[in-house]
């Protein structure tokens, strides 16, 4: 019987597999070795701000020490403050026509035109209100004036009875009926005086109310008063914040979304005594030349309120720094030194801005690049306690 043959095995050896797991190793380890002992590529490090603000020292309040030789100095740029005589505005605010009268109608009260109804009504109830105030007044003349006469003739009656009970012709008792009657006069005289003094005070209360409503409106009644045919009344709207640049009879300009290329000239009549509680901003009634008739009720414009001829001083916008709610420069006050300088500024005019107050002409400012101090700034207000 032939024994069966021993079949031969077809995979890898352990010797061959061995010796792949020791290459695999072998390369592994290489690899370790190589990313331990190699070291990353240096990355540049960025300048540190210590490096960049090298140079510029805060001595005190407000006060800013830049040395010549800092590196800080090739990014600065200063330059002079300079004046220009304008008549550009010194504040541009938007408003709208709120009345007008034209030069053609009948009385001026009938002829003056409104922005809405309730401000016809408003009007027509002042109108009405001096009426009443001045026919209360003759009232009151009047009654005084009767009151005395009344007084005066029962007094004589009075002194004329007087005599002739001293006399002994007349009775006492006709003497004692006419002092009665002549002290009910005067008592009847005091009341008359008083419900008419009344009547006086509650006019004058109406009228004061209703002026107040025309105020708050934007209008001026006394403006309405004097106001001459071919002029119109516009309320501008000024923010809160720059209230300090309007003032009662300064110049202005309004150009007419309606009237494109047409500027009509005016002043600034009144100041509204209130401040609109919604929109933070305080009413300027300006009155219009408006000899043509071209504007209506309820027409907007862009206004342009001071333009009266001045000298305005002007630096470059890159030189104010804002911070907190004001506005500063750094204004050189001696070699190398800098003097934190709050100012009140105006419009811009392209790369420019006025500046109202703060500055003169003729000194040295930072221009380009003064935003680059202006965490030190901060710091040199905080010196001197200014809020931030």
């Amino acid at each position: 019987m032939r024994e069966p043959r021993e079949t031969k095995s077809t995979g890898p050896s352990w010797v061959e597999t061995l010796g792949a797991w020791g290459v695999t190793a072998a390369l592994l380890g290489g690899l370790a070795f190589f990313l331990v002992s190699s070291k990353p590529p240096r990355m540049a490090k960025a300048p540190s701000l210590e490096n960049v603000m090298g140079g510029v020292q805060i001595p005190g309040p407000r006060r800013l020490l830049i040395a010549p030789e800092a590196p800080l100095m090739k990014k600065l740029h200063t330059g002079v403050v300079r004046v220009e005589r304008t008549e550009a505005p010194v504040l541009e605010v938007s408003g709208a026509v709120i009345a007008s009268l034209p030069r053609e109608g009948k009385l001026s009260e009938e002829r003056w035109q409104f922005a809405s109804p309730e401000l016809l009504m408003a009007y027509a109830e002042w109108a009405k209100s001096g009426t009443d105030v001045a026919f209360t007044r003759k009232q009151l003349a009047t009654t005084r004036a009767l009151h005395e006469t009344r007084v005066n003739t029962q007094t004589k009656v009075v002194e004329r009875l007087r005599k002739l009970v001293e006399a002994g012709s007349d009775a006492p008792k006709d003497l004692a009926l006419e002092e009665a009657n002549l002290v009910q006069l005067r008592l009847e005289g005091q009341k008359e005086i008083h419900e008419a003094q009344i009547a006086v005070r509650n006019a004058e209360r109406t009228q004061g109310a209703l002026e107040r409503q025309l105020q708050q409106a934007g209008l001026d009644p006394q403006l309405l008063r004097t106001t001459s045919a071919g002029q119109a009344l516009l309320v501008a709207e000024v923010p809160e914040s720059r209230l300090d640049r309007a003032r009662e009879g300064q110049s202005c300009t309004a150009r007419f979304y309606g009237l494109p290329g047409a500027g009509f000239r005016g002043k600034v009549s009144r100041i509204s005594p209130t401040v609109s509680r919604e929109q933070r901003t305080l009413r300027v009634l300006v009155a219009l030349e408006d000899r043509e008739g071209k504007l209506k009720p309820g027409m907007f414009a862009d206004v342009g309120l001071g333009t009266d001829p001045r000298e305005a001083v002007l630096i470059t916008s890159d030189s104010v720094l804002h911070i907190g709610r004001s506005d500063y420069v750094l204004k050189k006050v001696g070699a190398g030194e800098w003097l934190v300088t709050e100012v009140t500024l105006g419009e811009t005019r392209g790369e420019e801005i006025e500046v109202l107050r703060g500055i003169q002409p003729g000194d040295e400012v930072l221009g380009k690049g003064a935003i680059l101090l202006k965490h030190m700034v901060i710091e040199a207000l905080q010196k001197e306690g200014a809020p931030r």
